[in-house]
């Protein structure tokens, strides 16, 4: 981009602004401020509304890292707690693993029994 590009996109920044000033001073002349202050009110609720909505989005993505981060730290905590049975040895290993089956209860016993 040139200086004379910088340059043209400054004067049309101007104008634009200039003409949006123009509009209000005409509406403020033909409608009276009490329209005026009427779409203020409005324009200032609206954005008021979104930046509450905004705020109110922020704290649940927080919310939602945390759960996420809470169930990351549950999952390396099993795996890590897995890692360290595995480690022992296999007849170790098949020992723990019986005895965690003889210590849960049954909650769907099979057909037949």
């Amino acid at each position: 981009m040139t200086d004379l590009d910088t340059f043209l996109a400054a004067g049309q920044a101007v104008a634009a602004v200039h003409g949006a000033v123009d509009q209000v001073i005409n509406a403020a002349l033909f409608y009276g401020p009490g329209v005026l202050a009427l779409t203020a009110t409005i324009a200032a609720f609206r954005a008021c509304a979104w930046a509450a909505d905004r705020y109110h989005q922020l704290l649940q993505d927080r919310a939602d890292r945390r759960a996420y981060t809470a169930r990351a730290f549950r999952l390396c905590r099993v795996a890590d707690s897995a890692e360290a049975v595995l480690a022992l040895g296999d007849n170790t290993v098949n020992e723990y693993l019986d005895n965690k089956l003889a210590a849960t209860p049954d909650l769907a016993p099979e057909e037949g029994r």
